[in-house]
């Protein structure tokens, strides 16, 4: 039996799967958590899938996990929240470029081009 029954304070914790998570694609059971921790399952489409089951992780679930003593969570939190780095390419940007009201598009040279009343911040 337990002698220290306050020692032993379990917390639950979900963690929601973003499309940038490093676990997206994976087997549940892959992911190696921190001492005294342990999954419970994934919650998806609000159906529970078990640990036993080892089901594949997609953006959207919610991880469930337990850590066993209190102090674990922070380190818990950590490792189920990490995402791959994102780098911002001017060439793969996936923003729109949108004219604004005081620009127009040229197809012709495909370019912006500002009218002729705006100004320029640097010479030319």
């Amino acid at each position: 039996m337990l002698t220290n029954k306050k020692a032993l304070e379990p917390s639950l914790f979900g963690v929601l799967i973003q499309a940038n998570s490093i676990y997206c694609g994976i087997c549940l059971t892959e992911i190696q958590l921190p001492e005294k921790c342990t999954f419970l399952g994934i919650l998806r489409d609000s159906k529970v899938i078990s640990v036993s089951d080892n089901p594949i992780i997609y953006a959207g679930d919610y991880i469930l996990a337990i850590a066993i003593h209190p102090m674990m969570v922070p380190a818990l939190k950590v490792t189920l929240k990490k995402i791959h780095s994102l780098y911002y390419s001017l060439n793969n940007c996936l923003l729109e470029a949108r004219p604004t009201d005081k620009q127009f598009f040229n197809s012709d040279d495909a370019e912006f081009i500002l009218p002729k009343e705006s100004s320029s911040v640097y010479p030319d």
